[in-house]
């Protein structure tokens, strides 16, 4: 009987954390169809109205009190059963999606600092383009269209936020012709290079690379921060990442490289093809290649939705704790964070949408159960 409802437990829990697989929902569905009440019990579970007028019990979290009132108005002659099944996937969901539901109603200065937060936008389609003889172009300021030739190559910005090499003259030689696309914090953009190359720059980061490879044995590019590569096919020349721990070659391949400094390691996943990463480790598609600071290589499962959730617009927490849910949202919505004493312990699963304000990415940290102010565009994070 533990077990039944164990299984049912994790069902529940699965799908409101969106996990949920095609033969969890068939379990789910034939539990729902068993018995009228189960369809009841599991409409109230995956309300957040419902969750909130029965979890409403500030710093301790008492399941069984909580649910009491909730099976006698609405499961009257409910199994004792069910209140477990109630109780228990109210607690897995608590934990396993970061305190989703859980409310503080003593937290005023969390509210006062959510309601300061709704002034502050998620990023843009933004970037600085540097030529070769250094002029810088603000791209969000400058009109669509050409910009700039170099190297018989010409420099288009697209409205949709994309910037386009295209070569017109494939007899010139540009080895010593280097460009940098830039972003800051709230900034990502999207660039097409000379050989149909396509990368997607995440805040915070500086690709540099030629303005043609035509003459080069190898497509060598260099990445300080974050970029999603979609690399066109070339067996005759290599295309070689370089960033500050490592160098990743490749012949044609869809890969994400996470090279952050103040991450402390390198993250390569790969998703189609091969790479090879400094010359000895080759990943297959789905790995993930950790190359810490003190130059240990580890490969493993890539969690690859968590990796792309900048690039598909949202970010994706698995098991994650507070200081890297907090390095991610200072560069996405260009704020600074501070701690005053320890760190708060937490751990962080789900989905937040970039496309949102600071306002609701901050509620992540409110339902955890972290206290925090905002003061201008600081977060300060309380012990």
């Amino acid at each position: 009987m533990r077990q039944d409802y164990e299984k049912v437990i994790k069902l529940i829990g699965n799908y409101n954390a969106g996990t949920i697989d095609d033969p969890g929902k068939k379990e789910l569905e034939q539990w729902l169809g068993s018995d009228p009440e189960n369809q009841l019990l599991f409409n109230h579970l995956t309300s957040e109205e419902g969750l909130r007028a029965e979890l409403k019990v500030m710093h301790h979290f008492n399941a069984a009190a909580a649910f009491s009132g909730f099976e006698s108005r609405y499961i009257r002659p409910v199994q004792r059963l069910w209140l477990k099944i109630a109780a228990a996937a109210v607690v897995l969901m608590i934990v396993g999606l970061g305190g989703y539901f859980y409310y503080d109603a003593g937290n005023s200065g969390v509210e006062k600092a959510l309601l300061r937060a709704q002034a502050i936008s998620p990023g843009k389609n933004a970037a600085t383009l540097t030529l070769a003889n250094g002029k810088k172009i603000v791209l969000d300021e400058a009109g669509s269209g050409a910009l700039a030739e170099e190297a018989g190559v010409v420099i288009t910005k697209r409205k949709e936020g994309q910037l386009i090499y295209e070569i017109k003259d494939r007899s010139r030689h540009a080895v010593t012709k280097n460009n940098s696309l830039s972003t800051a914090r709230g900034e990502t953009y999207r660039l097409r290079l000379p050989d149909g190359t396509l990368v997607w720059i995440n805040a915070a980061t500086t690709l540099s690379y030629p303005a043609s490879f035509a003459g080069m044995k190898t497509r060598t590019v260099k990445l300080n921060g974050e970029a999603y590569f979609e690399v066109s096919k070339d067996k005759s020349h290599p295309f070689i990442v370089e960033t500050a721990k490592q160098q990743v070659r490749v012949l044609g391949t869809h890969f994400n490289i996470n090279s952050y400094a103040d991450e402390g390691q390198t993250l390569t996943t790969l998703l189609e093809g091969a790479v090879e990463i400094n010359d000895q480790t080759v990943l297959k598609p789905g790995e993930q290649a950790r190359l810490a600071d003190n130059g240990n290589l580890s490969v493993a499962q890539a969690n690859v939705e968590e990796a792309m959730g900048w690039k598909n617009g949202f970010f994706l927490f698995d098991k994650d704790d507070l200081p890297t849910v907090m390095r991610q949202i200072s560069r996405w919505y260009d704020v600074n964070v501070k701690y005053e004493g320890a760190v708060p312990k937490a751990s962080f699963d789900g989905k937040v949408y970039r496309n949102l304000n600071l306002s609701k990415a901050l509620e992540v940290l409110k339902y955890a159960n972290v206290r925090f102010r905002l003061e201008g565009k600081t977060i300060i994070i309380l012990p």
